[in-house]
């Protein structure tokens, strides 16, 4: 996927939008894929998003009708960054609560 940063940002700066998060949701055992581009705020990519991948877990729950959902998804890969970000939702008596994480290596002179 290569998309036109220009047209992105005029898009995103029209509606109010960060950026626009692209998924693949897991599937069986198999991590689900995402991608983040905000260049309306100067992230032309990011190279882990936990807020969106977050809200994606919590969207499955919501569409699946799950109790509980937990999921991983690889993100980075096309920054040659690869990163996993981990995340669960949950329903409760408040509504849906979600949790994140994952794990990150710090490189020197990256």
């Amino acid at each position: 996927m290569r998309p036109h940063l220009g047209r992105l940002t005029a898009a995103c700066q029209r509606y109010g939008l960060l950026g626009c998060f692209v998924y693949v949701p897991p599937a069986g055992d198999r991590p689900g894929a995402a991608r983040m581009f905000a260049p309306a705020i100067s992230v032309d990519e990011d190279v882990a998003n936990a807020n969106s991948t977050g809200c994606l877990a919590a969207h499955l729950l919501d569409t699946t009708g799950a109790q509980t959902v937990v999921i991983e998804v690889e993100q980075g890969d096309a920054l040659g960054r690869p990163a996993s970000v981990l995340a669960s939702a949950r329903r409760g008596p408040a509504g849906i609560t979600t949790r994140v994480g994952g794990l990150a290596v710090v490189r020197d002179g990256n």
